[in-house]
């Protein structure tokens, strides 16, 4: 039987409100879009789903790619929960084989059948194949359940969106040394407003600088993201990408945030950090982080040279505005944030945190300060200083 439009699209909008799909607008718009290119004959590639459905801040690169990858995972998870219960007695069913982004429009029973059609000339390979598939569903169900437990990361299944936001850094235009235009990173300015400051000194220097509209990452930004898609990807939460210096003050009301970012490039939520009390200051070669208004309390002084890099990194968890969760990973240098990233999100690591400092606490609020050593990602050593 071969599906009528009509009636996939009737099925497409019972599925997207259902309460599997109807919380989350990214799954939601993710399958529409696909279910119409399907309809249209189209098989869309990773890239063009992308800058068709999120627009043009979606860059091609491995980081923007595997934003979708999550996104379709999460696609077919949901569709396969509702399947499960709700959807069960549907006509037709909604199917993303792993790896393509064309939707099969199938009956349960064509479902079954086909099944069958496969099992008999491959028994011994399908017992394999079958006990294959259990462990793999074993070890994904434990981890699932590992993060859904936790207390961290299980307060991200709140209802709400999840952003997170990545900071990156404020750069301009002018006339490079070789003589040729360019891009100019000043580690002294770190936003527009800075920037006006440093033309109204110098007035000469507006003839031959301009604001760039271009920003950059550091590459702790593609670690660091990648550990917190993964958790989300067990978690069964959408989360979506941004810019700390595209975030505005109404994303702060309704989303829950992770920002991962230096000292120097908060944006928007350096009035956030500074409104709060700390018995510490930090100090960097770029900027002194303002922490506690007490002049006897403890300095933190991040240093780097060819040899070594000192980095003291701080990992903040607070409720937000309306019940929403704001999680912090802030640092000098990148290896602050990869090292505290990398502790979050492994499980070990995590266990032992939540362990010794958030097993009755709800919800999971804390401040912690990390001295954090090395040269690279992969030598590096880190130190709890306190929690608070």
């Amino acid at each position: 039987m071969i599906p009528k439009k009509d009636q996939i699209k009737r099925y497409l909008q019972k599925i997207t409100a259902s309460r599997y799909f109807e919380k989350s607008k990214i799954s939601c718009d993710l399958l529409t879009y696909l279910v119409e290119s399907t309809l249209k004959g189209q098989n869309p590639k990773e890239y063009t789903i992308g800058i068709e459905l999120f627009g043009k801040k979606y860059e091609r690169d491995s980081k923007q790619d595997s934003n979708i990858r999550v996104y379709i995972h999460n696609v077919r998870k949901r569709l396969s929960e509702y399947y499960g219960h709700e959807g069960r007695k549907d006509e037709i069913h909604f199917e993303i084989e792993k790896g393509k982004y064309r939707v099969n429009f199938i009956s349960p029973k064509d479902k079954k059948h086909r099944g069958a059609n496969y099992l008999v000339p491959f028994v011994i390979s399908s017992v394999l194949l079958t006990a294959l598939v259990i462990f793999m569903l074993a070890n994904n169900r434990a981890a699932e359940k590992t993060w859904n437990k936790s207390v961290l990361w299980g307060g991200f299944n709140n209802g709400k969106e999840t952003l997170l936001v990545l900071g990156d850094y404020f750069v301009f235009n002018g006339y490079l040394p070789t003589g040729s235009w360019g891009i100019f990173r000043d580690f002294n300015i770190n936003s527009e407003k800075e920037f006006k400051i440093l033309l109204s000194e110098k007035p000469g220097l507006a003839q031959t600088l301009s604001k760039s509209p271009l920003t950059y990452l550091s590459k702790m930004a593609v670690f660091c993201q990648n550990d917190i898609q993964r958790v989300f990807g067990y978690l069964g939460e959408d989360i979506e990408v941004k810019l700390s210096s595209d975030m505005q003050p109404d994303d702060l009301k309704f989303n829950n945030i992770i920002f991962i970012g230096n000292y120097k490039n908060m944006g928007i939520f350096e009035s956030l950090i500074t409104e709060m009390e700390f018995p510490y200051n930090i100090k960097s070669p770029y900027k002194d982080i303002i922490l506690s208004q007490d002049p006897c309390s403890a300095e933190y002084q991040a240093s780097s040279n060819d040899e070594a890099k000192v980095d003291y990194s701080l990992v903040l968890s607070f409720s937000g505005f309306n019940k929403n969760r704001f999680l912090f990973f802030l640092s000098s240098q990148d290896i602050g944030n990869i090292s505290t990233v990398g502790i979050f999100t492994g499980k070990k690591s995590l266990g032992e945190f939540e362990e010794k400092y958030l097993r009755k606490k709800s919800p999971p609020d804390f401040k912690a300060l990390y001295k954090v050593q090395g040269i690279n990602k992969t030598d590096l050593s880190y130190e709890l200083l306190r929690v608070d």
